[in-house]
């Protein structure tokens, strides 16, 4: 038998017209209570199925047509039916109640203008005093004018922006949402509900209930992979239960990451959880200065050092509904939590904080403040510690549903959110905007590399100074299996990095951000040793720029090489490598370098040493070396083509020539690389490896 394909749309049309008829084919007291039981529960695209249905079926039942326009209203692709509907109602009935929900359908399709006429002449008709009915609509209505005002402005001042459902594996037709990144965008923990969450459909009880129970929150994870797309979603079973575990923030450098968790006792708290190699702990609820009793704290977000936690709460002291609180840590405890006040609070719901590791720049959503509808995103920023009033991220990221939960990545240039808006694949869905943040970028240092101990990848400590103003940030920790840590650092201070680890010798450096004026990302890997390894040599660390916008480009380096063989009269390893790999491939690629320093770094030979050359100009005269000389004498040398060359030092190894690169790095001297030199002449590392080093005759 022949099968027949049919494509995504007939597919759907398909389903629509079988649906129709099994809802058409039961009795009115049936569909009734079916249309709604799902209106009820929220289950609004099924309720509108139901209800349509009803209303042609029976037609006169005003009710039906009345909860059609509803379902219109909450299920967002069919918004735009919502003013069909209830026109109709309001010519058949002449009830003013049809202004007002005339209003919030033409608000809810950005048409502002004919929404206010429509939600004026409703306040007009009914008056403030008779607000307590629960049909009055006066106050909402209030609100839904300032919400068009604010629409009409910000269609004016709309946004330039990409905005994109990032699609499969991560969104489903189900429900996802509060998207958490670590900072520099390589893991996405989010918030999943449906048919895969533990314990299937539970009631309030927390019982399996599959007629009236409900899906509850699961926490699951996703990779950036190197192509760009992201990895088959997991469950994060160390964190999940049979109850709501949703995913609400992860810190700057993905070793933390807390969640929310809530039962039929208790209206919801903030757990932790810490990275352990690969594994997450399990959850801990935070202390009662966060969750206090009886009241709902939902969401997060945590300083990249560490020492405040933003949250939302609904406890009293607030100015109304949700509102932003601030935690700071003492002693290792958070402390007294403080409203961030009316400047960012409002007296309606003001939620999912975010604050970027650059300290200063706070996004969350908020009911208040410029919404046309629902929750927008605002996003405010710190100056002389005050907050600046807050703004919203404009149209078209804000839409007339709830847009929440935006987080961005480290240099500003992707930002992420969850919403229910129009076109999306399930009830909530994930979306990607770029650029992430309006106006100027955030300003950071960004480190990232992988802790060495003996040349393995070790968990160590990695304690921060400011020195200036003797501030202690952290302490950070490497992962136990990969060696990575990951460590946003602020413009405007000297830091002292200090790491350690058990059995092995600490070591610290100093690094200079004073004066940093754009984003900057560094690869920098420290190497530990304990005393019965390598008794002189102790530090060794990597300094790489390889996302610097102001200044030139570094190679990226690894200096894991191998110690063995180590008996030969220069100190190194004698025996010829292999350097066929290597050969005439650049050395200004990461991969590269790393190879020949894994292959060559201890190679030596009677004849050959390496320096460290740090400048080369026609006019010597431009150069200053002051910043460097308490590093070693710098000689310079003119050469037959007619530059001057100042080199640093010399080393019987690439590997030994690197560690002082890096110190010169350190010290700010940006334009520094290995040159080698055979019985006096000068060759570069290309030109070495292609003669074999020794292997073959230099002349």
């Amino acid at each position: 038998m022949k099968l027949i394909r049919l494509n995504k749309v007939v597919f759907f049309f398909l389903l629509q017209i079988i649906s129709v008829f099994s809802l058409t084919a039961q009795s009115k007291d049936e569909l009734e209570q079916q249309a709604y039981d799902l209106l009820n529960e929220e289950e609004y695209q099924a309720a509108y199925s139901a209800f349509d249905a009803l209303v042609v079926k029976y037609p006169k039942e005003l009710d039906y047509k009345q909860k059609l326009g509803i379902c219109c209203l909450k299920y967002t692709d069919k918004k735009d039916r919502a003013i069909e509907v209830f026109s109709s109602l309001k010519e058949s009935t002449k009830d003013i109640l049809y202004d007002y929900y005339l209003g919030i359908s033409y608000q809810s399709n950005y048409k502002f203008t004919e929404a206010i006429k429509y939600l004026e002449n409703y306040q007009s008709v009914v008056k403030k005093q008779s607000k307590n009915d629960e049909n009055n609509f006066y106050d909402a209505a209030t609100l839904a004018i300032q919400n068009c005002k604010n629409g009409i402005d910000l269609v004016e001042k709309k946004v330039i922006a990409d905005i994109t459902n990032i699609g499969a594996p991560i969104n489903t037709d189900e429900s996802e949402y509060v998207p958490c990144i670590t900072t520099d965008e390589s893991v996405m923990f989010y918030t999943y509900r449906g048919k895969k969450s533990l314990g299937g459909k539970q009631n309030a009880k927390l019982e399996s209930d599959e007629k009236e129970g409900k899906y509850l929150e699961d926490v699951y994870v996703s990779y950036h992979q190197k192509d760009g797309t992201w990895s088959e979603p997991k469950s994060v079973m160390s964190i999940n239960t049979n109850g709501n575990d949703a995913a609400i923030s992860i810190s700057a450098d993905g070793k933390t990451i807390f969640s929310f968790k809530s039962t039929d006792k208790n209206a919801g708290d903030i757990y932790v959880s810490e990275l352990n190699g690969q594994e997450f702990s399990k959850p801990i609820a935070l202390n009662s200065n966060i969750n206090s009793p009886n009241y709902w704290e939902g969401s997060c977000s945590i300083s990249a050092d560490g020492t405040l936690l933003y949250f939302a709460s609904e406890r009293p002291g607030g100015l109304g509904g949700r509102d932003i609180w601030v935690s700071k840590k003492i002693n290792g405890e958070w402390g007294p939590a403080t409203n961030l006040g009316a400047g960012i609070n409002t007296p309606l719901d003001d939620d999912a904080p975010y604050i970027h590791p650059d300290g200063i720049t706070l996004f969350f959503s908020s009911k208040g403040h410029q919404s046309i509808g629902g929750y927008d995103i605002m996003f405010t920023v710190k100056k002389e510690n005050n907050w600046l009033p807050p703004k919203s991220m404009g149209l078209p990221l804000n839409t007339t549903e709830d847009d929440r939960y935006y987080v961005i990545n480290s240099d500003g240039s992707t930002g992420y959110f969850s919403s229910n808006r129009a076109g999306g694949i399930g009830k909530q869905d994930i979306y990607k905007v770029t650029p992430g943040i309006l106006g100027d970028k955030p300003i950071i240092a960004l480190l990232k590399g992988v802790v060495y101990g003996n040349d393995k990848p070790i968990s160590a400590k990695i304690e921060v100074l400011k020195i200036v103003q003797k501030e202690n940030i952290g302490p950070f920790i490497s992962n136990a299996e990969t060696g990575k840590y990951l460590m946003p650092l602020s413009p405007g201070a000297i830091y002292r990095i200090k790491v350690s680890a058990q059995d092995f010798e600490a070591i610290e450096e100093d690094m200079d951000f004073e004066n940093l004026n754009a984003y900057v990302e560094q690869n920098k890997d420290f190497y530990l040793y304990n005393s019965n390894k390598t008794p002189s040599d102790t530090i060794k660390t990597v300094n790489t720029n390889t996302t610097t916008p102001t200044t030139n480009t570094t190679v990226a380096v690894n200096t894991n090489t191998s110690n063995s063989n180590d008996s030969s009269p220069c100190g190194g390893n004698s025996s010829l490598p292999d350097f066929t790999p290597l050969k005439g491939k650049s050395l200004n690629d990461i991969n590269v370098y790393q190879q020949l320093l894994s292959i060559a770094g201890n190679y030596c030979s009677t004849g050959l040493v390496f320096k460290v050359q740090v400048a080369a100009y026609r006019q010597p005269k431009n150069y200053n070396y002051s910043h460097i000389i308490d590093l070693g004498k710098v000689e310079s040398n003119i050469y037959p083509d007619g530059i001057t060359r100042f080199t640093q030092l010399e080393f019987t190894t690439i590997k030994d020539a690197e560690v002082h690169r890096q110190k010169a790095i350190n010290k700010g001297q940006k334009d520094a690389w290995i040159v080698g030199f055979v019985n006096g002449k000068r060759y570069s590392l290309e030109e070495l490896i292609m003669l074999d080093f020794l292997g073959k005759s230099i002349n």
